[in-house]
């Protein structure tokens, strides 16, 4: 990722062209493709970064948004951030879309207001259509990942603000939670190993 000028301002620039070449050629597009078509999805939503253009296929180029990674911030008010966090997910869900890869913390960001940013939509899962139950109850699950990974979150930064229950959940996981999971994961660990340039 590089932040560039953009029509007077600033944005990012999410490119797999400088990876490996061959899985940039026969993954790039699809990456790339799946991470833009999340952000279309949410357009218009406080603390989703806006899709600004596709300058090929292999690359997006999004709206800069100044924030930090969950963990590297001390903030004055994390029960209204897990709120707005909260709402947050519930609209992202409304739409359509689960992120996947909540559980890394540098994809929940604050802002400088001290609002959520969530970011890496390339793990996205999109809601199945009417005539896709299976697609759909799929989709539930992995929302279900996304409101967990939150909660491990909250232990993380403000463990006081985790009630009994929320413990119990985060102890204890069923064995679909445990597969849809480790799916997520997975896309995650391919896509970090294939697209990670080395230096």
């Amino acid at each position: 990722m590089l932040r560039v000028r953009y029509r007077g301002g600033q944005a990012i620039l999410k490119d797999q062209n400088g990876c490996d070449r061959a899985f940039a050629r026969l993954l790039g597009p699809l990456l790339a493709g799946r991470e833009a078509r999340a952000l279309r999805a949410l357009h218009g939503l406080d603390g989703i970064p806006a899709l600004l253009t596709r300058p090929d296929r292999r690359s997006i180029l999004m709206e800069y948004v100044a924030a930090r990674p969950i963990t590297r911030v001390s903030h004055s008010d994390w029960p209204a951030f897990f709120e707005q966090l909260g709402r947050l997910l519930d609209a992202m869900h409304d739409r359509g879309v689960a992120h996947c890869d909540l559980r890394s913390p540098d994809n929940t960001l604050v802002d400088e207001s001290g609002r959520p940013v969530l970011v890496d939509f390339v793990a996205s899962v999109r809601r199945g259509s009417a005539w896709n139950p299976l697609g759909r109850w799929v989709f539930a699950r992995f929302c279900g990942v996304d409101g967990k990974a939150v909660l491990k979150l909250k232990s993380i930064v403000a463990p006081e603000l985790v009630a009994p229950e929320d413990r119990h959940l985060l102890e204890h996981r069923s064995p679909a939670h445990r597969a849809v999971r480790g799916l997520g994961m997975a896309v995650r660990s391919l896509t970090r190993k294939l697209f990670t340039r080395s230096v």
